[in-house]
């Protein structure tokens, strides 16, 4: 008898370091749609990942690479009745702008490439899971992807009106209030943006997305999530995750967490177990 695909036990392994980069192995659905507030650069190894991406389902096969836009709705399941596999790095639109300093962020149409540039990039981020990526080398390779989606993507990137530096300026008080809050509420308003800016704050609203991919509300969620994902892969309770995270209480965090990564942070839980 042929062996049961269905029965394939669901995987997330992280690699050892403080980058997010992870791989893993399902069998049928993945995740639920959703979308985050960073590029994710995936490379198959195993099967083929199906996705439902801008009205238009997608594959991947062993050896091309996925990369999703942020911001973009997306979700990910097995394109046969065999498991699928990948191995995947989050890469923040804030590295990829201090490459462009102003430029809209690239779009690749369609989600999947086979470009050989590409190829190597992922290779390179995801070839060694048993070190961390060391500083210069995760630098380097960043600019290298920003450099070749530009390119990649020369037709429709362009140079905005925005103030890449007052966008920097916001962006780097946002961080350090965060770093600052710890556990307490998080409450940062337009307004303080604005007057930091000196920009109306709806020119904040609309530059910082043009420039970093989101609002920043959503880049402030983002940051929250990012610290929630690490507490919970470090086995602390769901309630202490979302304490210790800024969010109001479990549900507040879930329903957050299940948007922004397309499962629950329970599910994650056991994932990574």
């Amino acid at each position: 008898m042929g062996k049961n695909h269905s029965l394939v036990k669901s995987w997330v392994k992280r690699a050892v370091g403080e980058t997010e980069r992870i791989e893993a192995c399902f069998s049928g659905l993945a995740y639920a749609p959703h979308s985050h507030d960073t590029y994710t650069l995936a490379l198959t190894t195993l099967g083929v990942q199906s996705f439902n991406y801008r009205g238009e389902l997608r594959h991947s096969l062993p050896g091309e690479v996925v990369i999703l836009h942020p911001d973009e709705t997306h979700d990910g399941q097995a394109g046969t009745d065999s498991p699928f596999a990948y191995r995947a790095i989050t890469i923040n639109p804030v590295d990829v702008q201090n490459v462009l300093q102003g430029a809209s962020l690239p779009f690749l149409q369609g989600g999947v490439t086979r470009d050989p540039h590409f190829i190597r990039i992922a290779t390179r981020l995801l070839a060694e899971f048993n070190r961390p990526l060391e500083t210069l080398e995760q630098e380097d390779l960043i600019y290298a992807f920003a450099s070749c989606l530009q390119r990649a993507t020369s037709n429709s990137i362009k140079h905005t009106q925005a103030n890449y530096f007052a966008m920097k300026q916001v962006r780097e008080y946002i961080d350090d209030v965060i770093t600052v809050a710890s556990s307490m509420p998080i409450d940062i308003t337009l307004d303080e943006l604005a007057a930091i800016s000196q920009y109306s704050k709806w020119q904040v609203a609309r530059d910082f997305r043009s420039l970093y991919g989101t609002t920043p509300y959503r880049y402030v969620i983002l940051k929250r999530l990012q610290k929630a994902k690490a507490l919970i892969e470090h086995g602390l309770p769901l309630v202490q995750v979302a304490f210790n995270s800024g969010f109001a209480d479990q549900s507040h965090l879930t329903r957050h967490f299940k948007k922004c990564f397309g499962t629950t942070p329970k599910v994650w839980a056991k994932l990574n177990q």
